[in-house]
Parts: C-alpha cells; sequence; structure tokens
C-alpha cells in the first residue's frame, strides 16, 4: 500500500460512525480527500478503468437528504455531471458522478481578471443549464447556485454541480419540508416563506451575477454596476417570487441585450479611426485610404454591385475562426432570413422563439421580437436589414434610439439609424450590394460589426 492509499484508508478509519459499503471500497480507489465538513466526505475517486469521478458520503445520522439517484439518472446534458451509480446501509449514503475537469468559478475568478463580456458569457451559460432543468416535465430546482458549485473547464465550458439539496418543484405545494442552501446566495422562500420553484435558482443567479460583477454578494450602493446589469439584479433577486423574471430564458435574453458601451469608448473609437485614416494619408497611403473608403455611389457612376473578394474571405475565415461556423461557405449563395435567423440563433444565442416570432401588429421595436417584421425564412436580406440585425444583435438601444431622426418618414427608423450608426464605424465598408446580399457579405457585415464592439469593451 502506498503512502497515499495510507493516508486515505486512515481517513476512512478514522471515522468510525462512517461504516462505507464494502461495494464501493471494492470497486473504487481513493484518490483525494476533496473535502471534510460534518457528516459529509467528498473523494476524488478511480473506477477499475481508470476513470475519475466524484464521490460524496453521507453520515445518515447527521444527515436526512434523500438518494437522489432517480433525480440525476435522467439529466443528459453537457453541462450536468452524469450521475453513475449510489450505494447505501443504515449509517451512510453514497453517490458516485462524472468528474468535471476544471476549476471552481470562485478559484477562476480569482486567478482570471474577468471582463463584464465573460461574466455575461458565464452567467448566459448557466442560463442554459437551469433552462433544461426548469423545463423538464417535473422542472427540477437546484437550490444552490453559488460559485463552488459551477465548474469552468479549461475551454471555457460551464457546468453546474452538486444536486445534494436539489428537488423537484410539485405544484399545489406551499412550501419546503426541508431547508437547506448558501445562506447569502439562498432566497427568502428557500428558508420557509414559501415553496421553492424555478425563480429560487434565479434568484441565486443573480447574487452570482452581483458578485462576479463586484466581489461581494451584498448590494452596495457606493459600488457603481453597469446599469441594464444592475437591472437584470435587481430584477433577479426581488424579495416575492413574482417581482422576479418568471423564467431563466427571459434572465439570458436580458443578458444578451446588454452591452456595456458610454460615450468615452464611442468618442474613443471615432479618434482612433480618424487617426488611422489620417496615417495612411501621411504615409503616402492614398490608394489605401481609397481601397478602404471606396463607396460605389458617385454623383457621375452608376451604382457596381462588385464585392471586395479579400475582405469577404477575410470576413469568412474570421466567422469560422471565432463561431466554428461553416454556413458562410457558400460566399456567392443568396443570403435569406433563414440564414440571418440561423446566424442569430446558432451563433450568437438568442432565443429561437424570440428570433422566429411574428409581430401581428405595425411594425415596431418590441422586446418580444427580435425582427419587427413578420418575414418567412425563404425572404431575401438586403444589405440594410443586415446591418441592422448585426448592430441590434450587439446593442439593441441603438436602434431603439430613433432621437437623431430628423422626421418619420422613408425607411423603418431603426434601420435607418443603424445604418447611419454602421456608416459611422465603417461596418458597410466592403459591402457592395445596397439590394440582396450574397452570405459573403452577410458574413462580412456581422465580422465588422463584432469588431467595432470588441474593440468599443477593450478600450
Amino acid at each position: 500500500m502506498t503512502d497515499r492509499d495510507e493516508l486515505l484508508q486512515s481517513i476512512l478509519d478514522s471515522d468510525s460512525s462512517a461504516d462505507y459499503p464494502a461495494e464501493f471500497q471494492e470497486k473504487y480507489v481513493l484518490m483525494e480527500c476533496l473535502s471534510e465538513q460534518k457528516g459529509i466526505t467528498t473523494f476524488l475517486v478511480q473506477d477499475p478503468e481508470g476513470k475519475n469521478h466524484i464521490a460524496k458520503c453521507y453520515e445518515r445520522d447527521l444527515w436526512t437528504i434523500a438518494d437522489n439517484s432517480s433525480l440525476l439518472d435522467g439529466l443528459d446534458h453537457k453541462g450536468l455531471p452524469k450521475y453513475t451509480e449510489s450505494f447505501e446501509n443504515e449509517n451512510v449514503l453514497i453517490t458516485v458522478r462524472e468528474y468535471i475537469e476544471g476549476l471552481p468559478l470562485d478559484r477562476y475568478a480569482q486567478e482570471n481578471e474577468l471582463s463584464v463580456k465573460e461574466i455575461t458569457r458565464i452567467c448566459a451559460r448557466i442560463c442554459d443549464i437551469l433552462a433544461y432543468l426548469h423545463h423538464r416535465d417535473e422542472p427540477i430546482i437546484h437550490r444552490d447556485i453559488k460559485p463552488q458549485n459551477i465548474i469552468i473547464g479549461p475551454d471555457g465550458s460551464v457546468s453546474l454541480i452538486d444536486f445534494d439539496i436539489a428537488r423537484v418543484y410539485r405544484s399545489g405545494h406551499d412550501t419546503d419540508t426541508v431547508f437547506f442552501g448558501t445562506l447569502a446566495y439562498a432566497p427568502p422562500e428557500q428558508y420557509g416563506f414559501a415553496q421553492t420553484d424555478a425563480r429560487t435558482d434565479i434568484y441565486s443567479l443573480g447574487i452570482l451575477l452581483r458578485w462576479l460583477l463586484t466581489g461581494s454578494t451584498k448590494e452596495n450602493k457606493n459600488v457603481k454596476i453597469y446599469r441594464p446589469l444592475d437591472k437584470i439584479i435587481r430584477k433577479c433577486t426581488g424579495f416575492a417570487p413574482k417581482d422576479r423574471f418568471a423564467d431563466v430564458s427571459q434572465v439570458k435574453k436580458a443578458l444578451l441585450s446588454a452591452n456595456p458601451r458610454s460615450q468615452a469608448v464611442r468618442l474613443t473609437c471615432v479618434i482612433l479611426c480618424a487617426a488611422l485614416a489620417i496615417g495612411a494619408v501621411c504615409y503616402g497611403g492614398v490608394r489605401l485610404y481609397r481601397y478602404l473608403t471606396w463607396s460605389p455611389f458617385t454623383e457621375d457612376a452608376v451604382p457596381a454591385f462588385t464585392s471586395d473578394t479579400d475582405r469577404v474571405a477575410d470576413a469568412v475565415s474570421y466567422m469560422k475562426e471565432k463561431y466554428g461556423t461553416t454556413m458562410f461557405d457558400k460566399t456567392e449563395d443568396t443570403a435569406t432570413v433563414g440564414d440571418l435567423r440561423a446566424v442569430l440563433t446558432e451563433l450568437y444565442g438568442f432565443d429561437r422563439e424570440y428570433v422566429y416570432g411574428i409581430n401581428e401588429d405595425m411594425p415596431q421595436e418590441n422586446d418580444a421580437y427580435f425582427l419587427p417584421w413578420g418575414w418567412d425564412d425563404e425572404q431575401t436580406v438586403d444589405r440594410d436589414i443586415a446591418v441592422y440585425a448585426a448592430v441590434k444583435a450587439h446593442d439593441p438601444a441603438t436602434v431603439a434610439d430613433w432621437s437623431s431622426l430628423k422626421d418619420d418618414n422613408g425607411y423603418y427608423p431603426g434601420v435607418r439609424v443603424a445604418v447611419a450608426f454602421a456608416e459611422e464605424y465603417g461596418i458597410m465598408n466592403g459591402a457592395n450590394h445596397p439590394g440582396d446580399i450574397p452570405l459573403g457579405e452577410l458574413a462580412l457585415i456581422f465580422a465588422n460589426t463584432d469588431r467595432v464592439f470588441e474593440a468599443a469593451e477593450t478600450e
């Protein structure tokens, strides 16, 4: 027996109250004791095939938690550990689950300086996991959303672990019979005010978002949080469940819509673009300058419909590398509304219902629909509509602010505002089809928009 084996065995032997089932000890090799607390011991174990698992051992005389194997066994989501098996006797219950490689979120945040964009991404992924749990025929409420129960993988993946106090929501029940949770993250109803439901996890998610942004779970009026994210936190953490988001999908939608920008950032971006243009002229790059700013529309020229091959190829490569997509490979094919919706749902993570919803009233900006118009997937997409969608995907407030328009006439106001924004920041450079555009130019518009907003966020 190695020194490690002797140490681990000593942990078992020293706890006279924990009579571990022989089947468990025969099947699994104890690799490491990850944590010990009163009545609960967590081990990293290895099965006969050399695969790692997590084993949690509960002393029955101190804990009344039931075996959650039936609850866990039916789950199949990439953000959740797979249940393996359980062992029990009159003294102890042991649950064994898949080992998730990575760092707990508290350690990950400590070792990495998280940007608002990264924080939003992590919380959006947690929303996806919770939506899978909450939207089941029998909704599962996790009830212990906290940094220690969230694992960030080496590839940036997000996983939710530890279903010790998870429960199935039963409609018609007024309260829970047993109250557990982590004090800082648990909502009032988790301590006896009402039965916990999906809004319980939403409350904890709001507290988690505050912690990620400020380093504290408690509200501090002296710490300023970007207003859209602060509104999300306040909505998530309403004292009464009825005051919170009703569904975690609404939280994700709000997170994706929140884009921290300021006038100072916009001004910096404008100055940077101007400086680059001046620098190009100073270095004798007149030809390059004309290349970057060329427009097919001049007083004495007929509009040209030629696309810049190099720019399109660069944009397609950029989107493929960033999002792992091949949807733009057929660059000369005409882009359709179906293609545009696929970009929004598959690449930018918007809810399908939000993107495909049809506003049957007069076209107008509406939180329930991404596109104000009810178009079929086969409808072709012109350049200005693509610009509107790309800008709105990053900052809905831009297309909804019509204060800069001088009148109410002409093309849809949100489109006109988006086009003006795109012209100011060069988003349409290289997109030379004013009407229906090919897939290559759809990639170009979204790639240019990504770059503009990414540049703003890094300033």
